[in-house]
């Protein structure tokens, strides 16, 4: 397994490269990094991290693990929740073009990573481990609160993603899974502790939520889609 240590430098490395504001950090930069991170969290054996990386990778500066650590607090860290929901500054209700490769990387960081190297592999393209164990990450985005989770834009993604609005309306797959997965498994922030979040937080608009439960009926398994309504209907 490849160093914890070299984890926590390549994930500083890449939010350090996402930050919007920094007019030196181009489209193709952002890019650049993304896909480079892919690219290490995809080698075999798959790397290690430490618990304190899956809230910054999510979070960046905003997180616990950088608020607490001196060296970091001096840091601007862009988390990946941020880049992936990061708007448009000349198009009216569209997403940077680089959210929708943000978007993707943090669904595969949630659904994929870890259990591409099981010995049964990811089925279905990640829909089947919503209800398995969580990996590190994909606890980490449950244990959220619903304004760090907004951040994440789901209704542009859902709403506008590979539709009129190409890139710059984000992933709408990618977007669907990890709303799959924090209606079913959201919890308090002790990461055990179920509390159920109603999809109209996330999507206010009733074309958005038709999107979704098509998606849902046509993608996920029935226990998948029985978790889901189960914890929509609590939250209500």
């Amino acid at each position: 397994m490849a160093d914890a240590e070299r984890s926590s430098i390549e994930i500083k490395v890449l939010l350090k490269n996402l930050d919007p504001t920094k007019t030196s950090i181009k489209h193709k930069d952002r890019l650049r990094r993304l896909n480079k991170f892919r690219n290490y969290i995809t080698a075999k054996p798959p790397p290690e991290f430490y618990d304190d990386d899956y809230p910054l990778m999510l979070l960046g500066s905003e997180s616990p693990t950088a608020m607490e650590d001196e060296d970091l607090s001096h840091m601007t860290l862009y988390g990946l929740l941020r880049a992936a929901g990061c708007p448009s500054t000349d198009h009216k209700d569209s997403l940077k073009r680089s959210a929708r490769p943000a978007m993707s990387l943090l669904r595969y960081l949630c659904l994929e990573f870890d259990e591409a190297s099981s010995s049964t592999g990811v089925n279905n393209n990640g829909t089947n481990n919503i209800l398995g164990e969580l990996n590190g990450f994909a606890s980490a985005l449950c244990a959220l609160n619903i304004p760090q989770l907004r951040t994440l834009r789901l209704e542009i993604h859902i709403g506008k993603g590979d539709n009129e609005s190409g890139s710059r309306g984000g992933s709408k797959d990618d977007a669907c899974h990890l709303l799959a997965l924090i209606l079913a498994r959201h919890t308090d922030t002790d990461y055990e502790t179920p509390k159920p979040i109603d999809v109209k937080v996330f999507l206010p608009e009733s074309r958005s939520r038709a999107e979704f439960e098509t998606w849902l009926g046509e993608t996920t398994t029935p226990d998948v889609r029985k978790a889901v309504k189960k914890n929509m209907e609590l939250a209500e």
